[in-house]
């Protein structure tokens, strides 16, 4: 036996073509253009990836979900960098579950460390000020109104779908159900939230859900979109 037959051989696992989706294929390899054509073929095949090649997939969706659920309490940007600092720092590849209860510690570290440099002082005024400064309902109002008033797994369901803008396929990575289920959950959310807006908005719930995102940040659009 030759010296070459001998060799492990290196080449990955990847299924043959005729047995991916072409629309699928298609997208992940143009969906990222940040993304070495290596880290695009790892992502093709379903291979694990580097914390490298999965920052550069998940960077802005990072500072979008940070930004939201701690807006004005902490920098975005800074806290996305504290995500992908506990990601490095774990064993195991990066994923959307670990990622995810980073950015829950992250946001955690904001407000407490935001909490534990307010005075006394500060903490009344604020919530004096929350008082005097009522007016008029707004539409926006309206709308927050309404999503406080379905339950916390539906109203998380609606955030990732409409403010983190996850594709099926993560939001299927993040909770553990298959896409049909998935998409069954989401549509009953979205036709609760529908059910409790005022009109005109409840004839378009998912154009609601998008005006209240709060903060400048959007994963498929950085500027924020003009009222």
């Amino acid at each position: 036996m030759g010296r070459a037959d001998n060799q492990p051989s290196h080449k990955p696992s990847c299924p043959p073509v005729a047995a991916l989706n072409v629309t699928t294929t298609t997208l992940s390899l143009t969906e990222y253009p940040s993304l070495r054509r290596e880290s695009k073929l790892r992502y093709v095949c379903g291979m694990p990836d580097t914390i490298d090649d999965f920052k550069a997939r998940y960077r802005t969706l990072a500072v979008v979900t940070c930004e939201w659920r701690a807006c004005g309490v902490e920098d975005p940007e800074v806290m996305a960098n504290d995500v992908f600092h506990q990601l490095r720092a774990q064993s195991s590849a990066p994923d959307l579950k670990r990622f995810y209860k980073c950015v829950e510690s992250v946001v955690d570290k904001a407000y407490r460390t935001a909490s534990s440099k307010k005075s006394i002082t500060e903490t009344i005024f604020s919530g004096q000020w929350s008082m005097i400064s009522r007016g008029p309902v707004m539409p926006d109002q309206r709308i927050r109104s309404a999503l406080t008033k379905i339950s916390m797994r539906e109203a998380d369901l609606l955030r990732q779908a409409y403010w983190d803008e996850l594709t099926p396929d993560e939001m299927v990575e993040v909770n553990g159900r298959d896409a049909a289920t998935q998409q069954a959950h989401v549509d009953a959310a979205l036709a609760h939230f529908a059910a409790r807006l005022p009109s005109p908005e409840s004839a378009d719930p998912g154009a609601a859900m998008r005006s209240i995102h709060p903060g400048e940040h959007r994963r498929n659009q950085e500027a924020k979109p003009s009222d």
